[in-house]
């Protein structure tokens, strides 16, 4: 038997922080002590799941012992300094209720908040989709957009600002409040995010005013463009009852402190009076920060466009999947910033480890064509939540499209051949990032694997605050360090979570044999009082013992030592995952252990019943363990029962939409606790949602999102009847007036529930148009062969790469006319022209006008076609164009985008065209007399 990690010796005190209403306590001083749309198709389908078999056990005679110190945590957490972050007046919200900041979390209305942020850029987006895409975000698990505001943007001619269209950022402000997300808008005035000059107008770039600096010319300048921001967001305030939380001071600034100060002070004088005022962590300053004047925010990303290596993983990105209490990452924009060591500010305890740029992707530059992974998403994030961090913010969470310009011959992108932000060649409309929603709305699968990570952010992350990151003495070394368990413990003492990574980018990781964790906790009654109505036999008590001793002696026993889990198991390769010890479930009910993943609860609208959802672990056998002294199991339905060592253990756990496990605490009155452990396939399904005036989960292998009017949407790629799982469903209102809400599902209430599961299946109507679904193909006809290839220069920036080509050089480009079904643009099914290729770039023409381009990295491109309805309507026509990929070509491709060559020295291809469409099916409660076709399996 291995005993790996070893020996976790936790001690000491509890989380600070009051529960969020219905939350589940944490243990205070005075406790008891999936599957994605057809439209995610754009992705490989080759990431692979672990595949050890759930009944494996590990192999004999492998062994590891690893000793952990753990510091007592009352001690730690007593000399984090409480750094208060703003003034309380801009911090208060008309209804009384203040967000603020302390050196541990954020807080709102006095309670630790764990939000999750996503970076979703409006002038990226037509002002048409804000709504849907942001209800998209919301079910995903957002809490907070982030948006640059990007001044090339509105102020591309001097003196004539635009704020109108997909620029509009009062109105897209207003639908952030309109769908109930809160805002962080990130001020510049520089941005980067991709953008020509980083967001620097030309005009004020050939100026001769000291950028980002003290200079008054320049600081004039960006006078002007705050006040603007600031008159934009008048009345969107949270201290007017807003939703604008926060303001982002510049960004990636490496000067004076005393600069971004000045801009802070500017933002204020200039109406920009928010809760939280926030900076990229990265680079370090010059000059130190003022204590409590900013919150730095940080960042990690699995890979880099930005890189000028032609090799993946260069530098320490491998960094990004090993537990480290360092929050600056050595790999952001290090063409810009260098690749020195870094090291946090001395002052980083004083401040809530915050993420904003967790990559939910990656783009392509020209010259290094990247490919993301999902699970490198899920696997970085995992690591920043295991090694501190208290919020996850992720850049992009919405990939976007650049607009246009106003100016003649210039273009809004990053490139080598602009005076200013000249790093790396981009291409000149696209910026899909390969986010978890596309440029155009596709919904990727790191959507549904994050969506998991928000669940547990929401219903638990309440507790992390109070849990510092515990690593392990040994860790890996360098990337090549395989043999080495990747793992941390986030603890209070009492209770936490263990987190283990075996996944690294372009790296299989190995199967760890024999893992078991070896929990020394301090005995109960050291840290609280033992509860009472403990019933202890003869042979318990200690010769001589009062009762109340014995019942000490028992429980002292039940939790000292805890073997998790009670055997042995291997961890299988490219895996990420977090187990949770001593999990106060409600009223005292102790989950001793779990060898599955938690996600969130839900209580039933009579609050009677709580029910508790868990993901399987591929590979792992789902094993749940109870403190003997806090609960009394009333029944399980699968696996194999086992008491002993205070515990009581239910192994082999078997995963669906049952009930696995339902236990009560020892305390009279005390809700009943149920357990549910999904598979893993079922748990990429999951929703949470307030729907219908309670708190509900939906499984659907569809994307889902709740309107504000209650309407229930389903993203489905098929017209016919689309079905939901729910539960709880409400409870019949007998004699009464029933609610908007029950009178749609009344016809399923008393119905029969899907055979063997907790939840009821809804079947949501097809849409009407049935005819949508039978569209032809389009047409592909090629009109010019290609030229020859081009010769690919440097480009002209400090470290010059590869350039990507101009306008002339697609002279020599393959062109085929692309000839679409009759007025498929038209239908409300986002339809998308889906382009399968092989070639160096592509771009889409209409009417000689390029509306999307691509560098080649494997993957099709996506025109989402409605965006053009006007134009397709007046009869304009479609082309592509494609430059062939030479052989040689100074770029990095991903392994599985390298075409096959043979003797040919480039190669461009045109593969399938196709038209993929997703079909929104709506359940409206107005709509619903009780004559719906909600049914549920018999």
């Amino acid at each position: 038997m291995a005993l790996l990690p070893g020996v976790l010796c936790v001690s000491g005190g509890a989380q600070s922080f009051s529960a969020p209403d219905k939350s589940p306590a944490s243990l205070p001083a005075s406790s008891s002590g999936g599957n994605a749309d057809a439209a995610a198709g754009a992705y490989n389908s080759d990431f692979t799941t672990p595949g050890l078999g759930a009944g494996a056990r590990p192999a004999p005679g492998t062994t590891q012992v690893i000793q952990v110190p753990v510091p007592n945590t009352d001690e730690e957490l007593a000399q984090l300094p409480a750094a208060i972050i703003g003034s309380v007046v801009d911090s208060t919200n008309p209804q009384g209720e203040i967000i603020s900041a302390t050196s541990r979390s954020l807080t709102r209305g006095g309670n630790a908040w764990t939000p999750v942020m996503g970076e979703f850029h409006y002038s990226r987006c037509p002002a048409e989709e804000w709504r849907g895409e942001l209800l998209k975000m919301k079910a995903g698990g957002i809490d907070i957009v982030a948006t640059y505001v990007f001044w090339i943007h509105h102020e591309e001619v001097e003196g004539s600002f635009v704020w109108s269209g997909e620029r509009d950022l009062r109105k897209f402000v207003q639908t952030c409040a309109e769908v109930g997300l809160d805002v962080i808008v990130r001020s510049g005035p520089w941005c980067h995010g991709e953008v020509r000059n980083g967001g620097l107008p030309d005009w004020l770039v050939a100026s001769e005013c000291r950028l980002r600096s003290d200079d008054p010319a320049y600081l004039k300048k960006v006078r002007v463009l705050y006040r603007e921001i600031g008159a934009q967001l008048h009345g969107l305030l949270w201290k007017d009852g807003g939703v604008v939380i926060g303001v982002q001071i510049e960004n990636e600034y490496r000067g004076p402190a005393e600069h971004l100060l000045t801009l802070k002070n500017m933002a204020v004088e200039c109406g920009l009076n928010v809760p939280l005022y926030t900076r990229t962590g990265w680079p370090a300053l010059t000059t130190p920060m003022p204590r409590g004047e900013m919150t730095p925010l940080y960042g990690v990303y699995a890979e880099g466009f930005w890189d000028r290596e032609l090799t993946p993983m260069p530098g320490s990105y491998w960094a990004g999947f090993r537990f480290s209490t360092l929050r600056v990452d050595a790999n952001i924009a290090n063409e810009a910033l260098g690749r020195a060591d870094v090291a946090d500010d001395p002052d980083v305890a004083s401040y809530p480890y915050l993420t904003c740029e967790i990559g939910g992707g990656m783009m392509s530059a020209y010259h290094r064509r990247i490919l993301v992974d999902p699970r490198d998403i899920e696997s970085t994030t995992l690591v920043k939540l295991g090694s501190g961090s208290v919020q996850l913010g992720y850049y992009m969470y919405h990939g976007g499209v650049n607009p246009d310009a106003i100016t003649p011959g210039i273009t809004l992108e990053e490139n080598q051949s602009t005076r200013f932000t000249n790093w790396n060649d981009l291409p000149k409309k696209n910026y899909d990032f390969q986010a978890p929603l596309g440029a155009a709305g596709q919904v990727r699968p790191q959507f549904h694997l994050q969506r998991r990570q928000h669940l547990f952010m929401h219903d638990f992350g309440y507790l992390l605050p109070g849990m510092p990151a515990v690593l392990p003495a040994n860790r890996p070394k360098g990337k090549d360090d395989n043999a080495t368990l990747r793992w941390a413990l986030r603890s209070n003492g009492r209770s936490g979570f263990i987190f283990v990574n075996n996944y690294q980018r372009l790296q299989p990781m190995p199967v760890h044999r024999g893992v078991q964790f070896a929990l020394n906790l301090p005995p109960v009654e050291s840290v609280s009082p033992i509860p009472g109505g403990i019933a202890t036999s003869r042979s318990e008590n200690p010769a001589g013992a009062a009762p109340d001793a014995a019942r000490r002696a028992v429980v002292a026993r039940a939790v000292s030592k805890r073997m998790v889990p009670v055997a042995p198991v291997d961890i299988p390769s490219d895996v990420s995952f977090m187990w949770p010890f001593n999990l106060d479930l409600g009223s005292g009910a102790i989950l001793a252990y779990a060898t599955a993943q938690p996600l969130c609860y839900v209580d039933t609208p009579d609050e009677k019943t709580r029910t508790y959802f868990f993901s399987e672990i591929p590979g792992i056998p789902p094993e749940l363990a109870f403190d003997d002294t806090t609960v009394r199991l009333l029944g399980n339905t699968s696996g194999r029962h086992r008491a002993g060592d205070g515990l009581e253990r239910i192994t082999s756990v078997k995963t669906g939409r049952a009930r696995a496990i339902t236990l009560r605490s020892r305390d009279p009155g005390a809700m009943t606790i149920q357990i549910v452990v999904l598979t893993h396939a079922d748990s990429l399904n999951l929703y949470k949602f307030a729907w219908g005036g309670d708190e509900r989960v939906i499984l659907s292998p569809h994307v889902v999102t709740i309107d504000t009017d209650e309407s229930l949407r389903v993203h489905a790629p098929v017209s016919g009847p689309v079905d939901v799982y729910v539960y709880p469903l409400p409870p019949v209102e007998s004699g009464k007036k029933q609610s908007l809400f029950a009178r749609l599902v009344s016809p399923i209430t008393n119905a029969i529930k899907e055979t063997g599961s907790i939840f009821t299946k809804i079947t949501v109507p097809g849409i009407g148009d049935l005819a949508a679904a039978e569209i032809a193909s389009p047409r592909a006809g090629k009109i010019r062969d290609a030229g020859p290839v081009r010769e690919i220069p440097a480009g002209r920036a400090p470290k010059p790469v590869a350039a990507s080509p101009l306008d002339a050089d697609f002279a020599a480009a393959a062109v085929w006319e692309i000839t679409l079904p009759a007025g498929v643009w038209k239908h409300a099914t986002e339809p998308l022209l889906r382009i399968h290729y092989t070639g160096d770039v592509a771009r889409v023409l209409l009417d000689g006008k390029v509306i999307l381009d691509d560098f080649y990295n494997g993957q099709p491109l996506d025109v989402p076609l409605a965006r053009f309805a006007r134009e397709l309507d007046a009869g304009a026509r479609l082309a592509v164009e494609i430059l062939p990929l030479r052989k040689d070509a100074p770029i990095m491709l991903p392994n599985s985008a390298h075409p096959r060559f043979g003797a040919r020295a480039s190669i461009v291809e045109l593969g399938k065209v196709e038209i993929v469409q997703t079909f929104l099916h709506i359940l409206t409660p107005a709509a619903s007399d009780g004559t719906n076709k909600a049914e549920t399996d018999e």
